[in-house]
């Protein structure tokens, strides 16, 4: 871990015990879980996760913010030891430095501790500045966030409210109560790791919408997103498109002599669209359609990590969500979505 975290993190820890302006909050909670179909000559396969957060700010002063928050999970059952990659795929990857730990890992036991923010942020008059490990949301859909082009939202990661975070640099620019300019640089070790993107936040026509060019991935990126209502409706869109990703894109995730993300030519251009609608008696209806320009047809459960590592948030050409809920107590909600995929039906 480069030094100027350890120095960070252990003045954290010391600051509480200095000043009274901070804050530390948290929560546990368990889910279950038994898949089927998924690995082959397997009848199901069923799990347990515990995971804990713990989240702390610290106030320097009336603009400038310190924050440190914690990811704990431990995981128990057959995925842990069944799965080929499940390691690396449950704990978050970061260019710099991955500040994650493993307290457990025998046979079907998995657990692991993790920063995922930690970041400082100064905020003066109409400007914002930020460093360090965080969360940069410029997607407006619910489910798919193909233009959020540092933390992909995939409704498959639905434990994880919080996201992902990102180590980058961030400026922001306020011009009005509705727009803005974001300039995020991404430092990191290998070149092709390395991004710098600049946002355009605007509203026109009681329409959000934000525009975003970039270099990422050793790739010109264009994106853009937009949220509003038809008829009390939440209508809300995104884009992206970039190059083809190449083999060293899907680095270990690459299947020599298979079909692969990376095969062919031409932009890669995904695509979201998003409508939902809230009743009087609080029934919840959502669909939500994702168009995947390099997706496969058949067989997208083999080239789920490819995806991943990939910047893609399904293997699939076309996916299909839609969700109904319905609020039955303030403290109660029920919740029932599905996700399909027209070509292979899976």
């Amino acid at each position: 871990m480069p030094r100027c975290v350890i120095l960070l993190i252990l003045l954290f820890l010391w600051a509480p015990l200095k000043a009274q302006d901070w804050d530390i909050w948290g929560y546990g909670k368990y889910l279950g879980s038994r898949i089927t179909g998924y690995l082959p000559q397997e009848d199901a396969l069923v799990d347990h996760q515990l995971h804990l957060r713990l989240n702390s700010r610290w106030y320097l002063s009336p603009r400038g913010t310190l924050a440190m928050e914690w990811r704990l999970r431990a995981f128990y059952g057959d995925l842990p030891g069944k799965l080929p990659g499940f390691k690396s795929f449950v704990v978050s990857s970061y260019p710099l430095t991955d500040m994650a730990w493993t307290l457990a890992d025998e046979g079907s036991l998995f657990a692991y501790a993790q920063m995922d923010r930690f970041f400082w942020d100064y905020a003066a008059d109409d400007w914002q500045v930020t460093i360090g490990r965080q969360r940069v949301a410029w997607g407006t859909t619910l489910v798919w966030n193909v233009s959020d082009l540092y933390n992909p939202q995939s409704i498959l990661d639905f434990d994880y409210e919080e996201r992902p975070g990102s180590d980058v640099l961030r400026f922001q620019y306020f011009t009005g109560p509705a727009s803005r300019w974001e300039v995020v640089m991404q430092p990191a070790g290998k070149k092709r790791q390395r991004s710098l993107s600049l946002m355009g936040a605007f509203n026109r026509w009681n329409y959000d919408f934000y525009l975003i060019m970039a270099w990422q991935r050793e790739k010109p990126v264009l994106a853009g997103a937009f949220s509003g209502d038809i008829a009390g409706a939440g209508f809300r869109g995104e884009f992206k498109a970039s190059g083809h990703p190449q083999p060293v894109d899907l680095e270990e995730t690459y299947l020599p002599g298979f079909v692969n993300l990376s095969d062919g030519r031409g932009a890669d251009v995904q695509m979201t669209l998003s409508l939902d609608y809230t009743f009087a008696n609080s029934l919840y209806l959502h669909g939500e359609i994702l168009y995947n320009s390099i997706g496969v047809r058949k067989n997208t459960a083999l080239l789920a990590f490819q995806a991943q590592k990939a910047g893609l948030l399904s293997a699939a050409r076309y996916s299909l969500f839609a969700e109904t809920a319905y609020q039955w107590h303030p403290l109660v909600r029920l919740d029932l979505f599905t996700l399909f995929n027209p070509d292979d039906r899976s």
